[in-house]
């Protein structure tokens, strides 16, 4: 109800941004070339179509399945992760589809049985089929699969795509074992991955450090730049960015809106005082739904708290209007009661066919008369209940804690059996039937009771009006029309003292800009051919905002741009220039090391256990150039000016000491298993394929 007066409120502003929506589609079409034409396929996988179609029936179901699992509603950045993630599964499984064919890997009709209900059930499915207490109910499988004809369409359908998954998760694991057996490391390759790792150089260093060199004596020019670029630029591929500035207009509730929101519950103030059915009263008039439980002091806000707690106000007491998390508020005290926060009980539970959660066989009458006649048992001798619990109750957790349930917190059992270990004392026995079956209770413990009250909330959300879109939307409107180009849209900010964002690395599956949530808008538009460098764009109606961007950079997928490489990485140029130069000062002192070192600053060391595997140089880091050399090396020999990453070196091999001898390199496989096992794992074959499967992807063009 609260969802359609928002929207009956702003119907005149809805009107006029789809007349100018239709008006920009319309005219857009009439000025695009006739042979432009928009992809109707989401994407395209090594000459698969992949339908928009077939991707929203994937997407609708997922996005069910994610609703479920997180209490009905997703925000924006999990709508967009929901549709990215369905199309990258589809993908998938159009590429290992074609790998599993090449491989002839199938799962028959026996085996895909097997899955469900062969001694060793998929884990899928021992985990979607599990009695209460957790063991696996293969009855219930079995009941699916001979009923299957007899469920309703959307229970056939889950059913199919739960049967397709654990097909394409037997695959899978094949697949997998199929990899990890074909793992083979050749002895002679054991035995120099060993080598690697044992064979130790020792060797004398005369080391030049760069940072005896100053940054600001090193000139870097484009010459520079250019040469790093063309001997690094494979690199650094990187994907298609964009980069964006963008201003918002941010839609809050103006004071008038605020005056509104607090007049509309003061209006309701006296019904709510008169009303007999509070429940419904707030259900038919609240934004907020009506909350049945008990308020400690702790609970409610602190204006209520002494209007509640520390007056004379009673039952049937109506306050407000207040403001609280961004509503205005009534409230009416419902019920006033002293009740302890924390309860202690044991139980033994009698359910009956078609109770909740249950798997019991006898009827309601049946499961009654037994109850009855444990609870004449307890209420002779409650001592006895624990005891009960462990044969008789049916909850499993009996068998461990004798019905002991523990301390738990007011409002957290269903509703009668909370209510009776509330009201009475420590040691009192009764039953109570709950839509679990029937419980035999004794009360164990309750701490101190504290007043608390039930209270009825009326809530209005204080919200922006039509007037207030529309103040806002004109202001943005007003923005666009007096500024064309990125030169005026610059000027306008700086004039108006408007605060100027910047987005500098925006992808085509980007879901959050800083103080966006959903800026899918903004990333299609930044993203469309027609948008070039220097473009401002049009209104985009956002969540509680409209936006308005300019584009400032296009960067197309392939090599980094020489600029952002050379911006990136002008501490490795002005390094490589440093060597360069030393190297060349190095040239004037020939042989004579040590006075190399003394003239430039620089050192000797000695450093120990160098190894090919290793990638650290004593304490001046990863030099894997040095390392590489010294391991070439002989025993007395020294080695010509090395220009390595962190300075210049000169390196004499004093010792070297060879790897023990052995002929067991079971450890070695069994390390290089490990490591390719963990690689298959972590989807590494998939993403070779993906990697060499051409895809086109149009996904922009729809989420």
């Amino acid at each position: 109800m609260a969802v359609i007066g928002k929207i009956r409120k702003h119907y005149g502003l809805l009107v006029a941004i789809v007349g100018l929506a239709l008006f920009a589609f319309i005219s857009g079409d009439l000025f695009k070339s006739c042979n432009s034409r928009r992809p109707t396929d989401v994407a395209i996988v090594d000459g698969k179509k992949i339908t928009y179609q077939d991707y929203t029936n994937m997407v609708n179901m997922n996005l069910e399945n994610a609703k479920a699992q997180n209490g009905g509603s997703l925000s924006a950045s999990d709508n967009y992760s929901v549709h990215a993630n369905t199309l990258e599964q589809m993908v998938r499984d159009i590429i290992m589809k074609n790998e599993y064919k090449d491989l002839g890997l199938v799962v028959s009709g026996d085996e895909l049985y097997d899955q469900f209900l062969g001694e060793n059930p998929n884990q899928y499915v021992v985990q979607s089929f599990t009695n209460p207490d957790g063991s696996f109910n293969r009855e219930l499988v079995t009941t699916y699969i001979r009923d299957f004809q007899t469920l309703n369409p959307e229970m056939k359908a889950n059913w199919i795509n739960f049967e397709r998954a654990i097909k394409e998760d037997r695959l899978n694991t094949k697949y997998e074992t199929l990899l990890k057996k074909g793992f083979y490391l050749p002895s002679k390759l054991a035995a120099r991955i060993y080598a690697d790792k044992n064979e130790k150089t020792s060797a004398e260093v005369y080391a030049v450090r760069y940072n005896t060199i100053a940054d600001s004596t090193v000139v870097v020019n484009d010459a520079d730049n250019k040469a790093f670029y063309e001997s690094n630029k494979n690199k650094y591929q990187t994907e298609a960015t964009r980069s964006i500035d963008y201003i918002v207009f941010d839609i809050k509730p103006s004071q008038a809106d605020v005056e509104y929101s607090k007049n509309f519950v003061n209006e309701l103030k006296n019904d709510l005082a008169q009303v007999d059915n509070v429940a419904n009263f707030v259900s038919a008039n609240s934004d907020l739904p009506y909350d049945s439980t008990w308020k400690a002091r702790k609970d409610v806000p602190a204006e209520l708290e002494a209007v509640i707690f520390d007056g004379n106000n009673g039952e049937g007491f109506v306050y407000g209007p207040y403001e609280n998390g961004g509503y205005y508020n009534v409230a009416r005290i419902v019920a006033m009661e002293n009740r302890s926060d924390s309860l202690m009980a044991s139980h033994i539970l009698v359910a009956y066919a078609n109770a909740l959660r249950s798997d019991a066989t006898r009827t309601k009458e049946e499961a009654k008369a037994l109850a009855d006649s444990i609870f004449n048992i307890v209420k002779k001798d409650n001592s006895k209940l624990e005891v009960l619990a462990k044969s008789l109750s049916d909850d499993s957790s009996a068998e461990t804690n004798s019905g002991d349930l523990g301390w738990f917190t007011d409002g957290m059992m269903v509703y009668t059996f909370n209510e009776f270990v509330q009201d009475n004392n420590i040691g009192a026995v009764g039953m109570v039937e709950t839509p679990f079956g029937y419980h035999i209770i004794k009360v164990t413990g309750r701490n101190e009771a504290t007043p608390k009250a039930r209270l009825a909330v009326v809530a209005h959300e204080i919200t922006p009006s039509t007037a207030t879109y529309q103040n806002v939307f004109a202001e943005a409107n007003r923005f666009v029309t007096e500024n064309q180009t990125a030169e005026d849209f610059n000027n306008a900010i700086e004039a108006q003292g408007l605060n100027k964002r910047t987005y500098p690395n925006l992808r085509s599956n980007t879901s959050y800009i800083t103080g966006i949530d959903n800026p899918r808008q903004i990333v299609r538009w930044a993203f469309d051919k027609e948008t070039k460098v220097g473009d401002m764009s049009t209104i985009f109606d956002l969540d509680n905002m409209y936006v308005v961007a300019v584009l400032t950079k296009s960067v197309k997928e392939g090599f980094t741009p020489v600029e952002d490489i050379a911006d990136r990485y002008q501490f490795v140029i002005k390094k490589e220039k440093k060597g360069a130069m030393l190297a060349e000062k190095a040239k004037a002192y020939g042989s004579d090391y040590q006075k190399m070192i003394d003239n430039l600053k620089g050192e000797k060391t000695n450093i120990d256990n160098i190894t090919f595997d290793g990638r650290g140089f004593g304490n001046f880091g990863v030099e894997d150039k040095v390392i590489g050399t010294v391991i070439g090396m002989k025993e007395g020999e020294t080695s010509e000016p090395i220009v390595g990453g962190n300075g210049l070196y000169v390196v004499k091999v004093t010792k070297e000491t060879p790897a023990a001898t052995t002929t067991d390199y079971s450890n070695i496989v069994k390390e290089q298993r490990t490591r390719f096992n963990n690689q298959v794992l972590n989807n590494s074959a998939y993403s070779a394929l993906k990697d060499i499967v051409k895809i086109q992807d149009n996904s922009i063009l729809f989420y």
